[in-house]
């Protein structure tokens, strides 16, 4: 049944308490529809109290409800639904990030009524296969994915503390204070004198209301005046929110960014909402700041300048008065000083000190260090007019041995230098925040748009390793291919024997062998439980609109499959039971896909030949059904049925050189292949010796 998602509230597993989560965790119930609806596997799994089943489960339920189709509609059996998952994780070796790995779970086989759904599926991987194809070798790409993740703008912002807003109107205070709570400092003055206290406290005063207007301040009091703070964007007062929000994802974005110029540099056409003039902005604006959301060294010669200056002020005067005191030294050393007759009845009478006497004749000596010594921090830090005139009062006036720099005048050079930087850096952050502010959406599309391209990358890249192809989608009922090869085998061993077959109507079925009903037999260890996984991964993978394993393949969709591995039962009548349970099921109308491996086993072999010989004649009246029964005992089978069923067989001719089954694994058809046991305990024979080897031989004699 198909049902339209509109809210939270219309998903039957999400009550109140989880719909409170899920607004928390993605800010608003928009926002986390969202996220249900596009299967952002990862993002949901990360809501309190959500692990990744729960978001698995939860996202094919919204799914099933929006498409009106389930997994389990298509994989009838739990043996099926091993084969779905078995290919998801081989698919997932191919994904970049958590989000693709977890969001490939979106994607199942359809029934063939859903055929238009896996038309459009199918297209969309043909894109992505093409781009696989055109990136392979490249591992740029490669690169640049896993450092891509969704964007989060919850980040707590910290609180600036170098800013103040200051306002003599009670109303401008309350909104003040609630609209930037926590982001910044909010202050009610009374009067002039205590609006110049609070705002020497700060860098950056923003005063709100013309009361202040007349005013001349000090030297050290430069307000910035707003006349309504209601008519002010955020990133005019607190551009650091926007900024620090960006900051926290700047990795992500950075490298989504590249992605998308790396793509389109290779002729791929690529999230077409953002042109290449607006990538280039928004790449631009962020490389003006780094992860702890300043403002980078690079961006502003004179903000670097001053910003220097801060840095190596202390660094700097240290110096310079160790340069100083060396060459006060060295100076009064080389001094000589004769006194006249008359200074000295001065200096005796105590009409004078000695060393006002020495000063005046060091005086010009002094001045002339203590100027080089200045002339050298305003050389080091590159100071500007204003800056050198406040290292002036670094130094006494008055001769002093040892010399020491002034802690106040020092104190108050580098707060000027400071509250120029946070001025400077303040506009430029004003200017980044306003561009990024109109980015937000986009980028968090964007970052997405990344995320989904790996996913269907993920896909492309799994179909380009393995070398697979669309099937070609049939109207008439069967299944056959070129070269194909078990996908579980190839994945593990790197290399398979490729098969041709066929079953029922199609252009690989020789025209007098198009039967829709086939037993398999053969030798063990020929490959019929690969060949019947082979099947079972082809028709998984085509239903999903994937390509499959085979040089060409030809397959009509039906609404189901059924796939029974080898059972596990004994004679056990609980067992027995079941298994006649899981088939009666299989005897309807409807078109499927039945493929069964060694059913024999469930009870003895004469009950169990005449058992299969009766669900195979019920199958066989159902002109859209195809079915491939691997067994052991296909002689007795067709003893115990009338019904047009043909029986395919892969067999053994010998043993090689390394004592291996020479088996041509594509099955003969229309041949009854002998399981051929004599070849294994010849091959156990060959590699043993003494007793053991008698016992084979033993064995090998009673054929």
């Amino acid at each position: 049944m198909i049902a339209e998602v509109r809210s939270l509230q219309d998903i039957p597993r999400i009550g109140d308490k989880m719909s409170k989560r899920f607004v928390e965790h993605f800010g608003s119930e928009d926002q986390a529809l969202d996220a249900i609806l596009a299967g952002d596997i990862a993002s949901i799994s990360e809501v309190e109290g959500i692990g990744q089943r729960y978001a698995i489960s939860l996202i094919q339920d919204v799914a099933s409800r929006v498409e009106g189709v389930n997994v389990t509609d298509f994989l009838r059996t739990r043996e099926s639904m091993d084969v779905y998952e078995k290919l998801l994780d081989i698919i997932k070796e191919f994904a970049h990030t958590r989000y693709s790995r977890d969001k490939l779970h979106v994607f199942f086989p359809y029934p063939g009524s859903k055929a238009e759904k896996i038309m459009q599926i199918r297209r969309s991987v043909s894109y992505y296969m093409e781009t696989a194809t055109v990136l392979e070798g490249d591992g740029a790409i490669a690169e640049l994915l896993p450092k891509v993740s969704q964007l989060n703008f919850k980040h707590q912002y910290p609180k600036v503390r170098d800013r103040v807003i200051i306002t003599s109107d009670q109303d401008s205070y309350e909104y003040a204070r609630k609209r930037f709570a926590g982001l910044i400092d909010v202050h009610f003055t009374r009067s002039l004198s205590e609006f110049i206290d609070v705002s020497r406290g700060f860098s950056q005063v923003i005063a709100v209301g013309d009361d202040y207007l007349a005013f001349d301040f000090p030297e050290d009091v430069e307000p910035e005046f707003i006349t309504d703070l209601q008519d002010l964007e955020d990133f005019k007062v607190v551009p650091e929110k926007e900024i620090f929000a960006f900051s926290r994802n700047l990795k992500s974005l950075e490298s989504s960014i590249k992605a998308v110029r790396l793509l389109r540099s290779k002729g791929i056409r690529f999230f077409d909402r953002m042109d290449d003039d607006t990538l280039e902005l928004l790449a631009s604006t962020l490389s003006l700041i780094d992860e702890d959301g300043d403002i980078v060294h690079g961006t502003d010669e004179e903000l670097d300048r001053i910003t220097s200056a801060i840095e190596r002020l202390p660094s700097c005067v240290s110096e310079s008065v160790t340069f100083v005191n060396d060459e006060l030294n060295s100076c009064l050393e080389k001094s000589q000083m004769t006194l006249s007759g008359q200074d000295m009845l001065k200096v005796m009478n105590g009409s004078i000190e000695l060393k006002d006497m020495l000063g005046k004749t060091l005086h010009k000596s002094y001045h002339s260090i203590i100027k080089q010594g200045i002339e050298k921090i305003c050389n080091d830090l590159q100071l500007e007019k204003k800056e050198r005139l406040m290292v002036d009062s670094l130094f006494p006036e008055d001769i002093m041995h040892p010399v020491e720099a002034d802690v106040d005048s020092l104190g108050a050079l580098k707060q000027y230098l400071i509250k120029s930087s946070q001025k400077r850096k303040f506009n430029h952050k004003r200017e980044v925040s306003r561009i990024l502010s109109s980015y937000r959406e986009l980028s968090r599309e964007l970052a997405r748009e990344v995320l989904d391209f790996d996913v269907g990358f993920a896909i492309g890249s799994f179909a380009c390793t393995y070398g697979l192809v669309m099937p070609a989608i049939s109207t008439s009922t069967g299944i056959g291919f070129k070269n194909g090869r078990n996908l579980f085998l190839l994945s593990r061993h790197g290399d398979v024997i490729p098969i041709d077959y066929s079953v029922g109507e199609n252009s690989f079925s020789p025209e007098d062998e198009m039967s829709k009903v086939v037993l398999l037999s053969g030798v063990n260890s020929g490959g019929k439980t690969s060949l019947l996984e082979l099947l079972a991964q082809s028709i998984i993978l085509a239903h999903m609109g994937f390509p499959v394993p085979a040089e060409a393949m030809e397959i009509s969709l039906t609404e189901s499959m059924y796939y029974f591995a080898k059972s596990k039962g004994t004679l056990d009548a609980g067992a027995f039971e079941t298994t006649l349970t899981e088939f009666s099921v299989v005897a309807d109308e409807s078109s499927k896909f039945v493929l069964a491996d060694e059913l024999e086993s469930i009870t003895e072999p004469g009950a169990s030949a005449k058992i299969m010989a009766g669900i195979l004649e019920v199958l066989s009246e159902n002109d859209d059904t195809m079915s491939i029964f691997v067994s052991h005992l296909s002689e007795q089978i067709m003893e115990n049925t009338t019904c047009d069923i043909r029986v395919d067989g892969i067999e053994a001719s010998g043993l090689d050189s390394d004592l291996n089954l020479i088996v041509d694994r594509s099955p003969r058809y229309n041949y009854v292949a002998k399981s051929t046991p004599e070849l294994i305990v010849e091959r156990l024979s060959k590699k043993t010796k003494g007793k053991e080897q008698a016992f084979y031989d033993k064995l090998r004699s009673k054929f």
